[in-house]
């Protein structure tokens, strides 16, 4: 059994450029109007920090516009969210405060707080 498990979970991580799309896009940005930058949550877990909700895991991707993906951005970027006020997204070591007022899509850190606070859960 081990012999088909770990082959399935190795081949699921090297199928990311296929699988890339389909994980939560909280943020798009148009380069030049013939490129898109996309910010996607591969994970969402309970914060080990107390103080936080939320650890994600965050990845990159880039697009022309026929959907051709150019770029995929292999790391995995980390950051922590605290849904109540005040709301914060933490990356590193800097804690950057939301106005969770501002309008989808004009800053990436209050996108990716409302993804994570405001999505309903079933």
């Amino acid at each position: 059994m081990r012999t088909v498990v770990f082959p399935a979970i190795v081949f699921s991580y090297l199928a990311l450029p296929a699988n890339a799309t389909e994980h939560q896009i909280f943020h798009t940005a148009h380069i030049d109007g013939h490129r898109t930058i996309s910010l996607n949550l591969l994970s969402n877990d309970v914060a080990r920090d107390r103080d936080f909700d939320s650890d994600v895991v965050i990845t990159i991707l880039e697009k022309n516009a026929n959907g051709k993906i150019l770029y995929i951005d292999w790391s995995r970027h980390l950051a922590s969210i605290r849904c109540g006020a005040p709301a914060i997204v933490k990356v590193g070591e800097t804690n950057y405060n939301i106005d969770y007022r501002d309008s989808a899509g004009v800053d990436w850190k209050r996108d990716l707080w409302a993804v994570v606070c405001k999505t309903p859960m079933s």
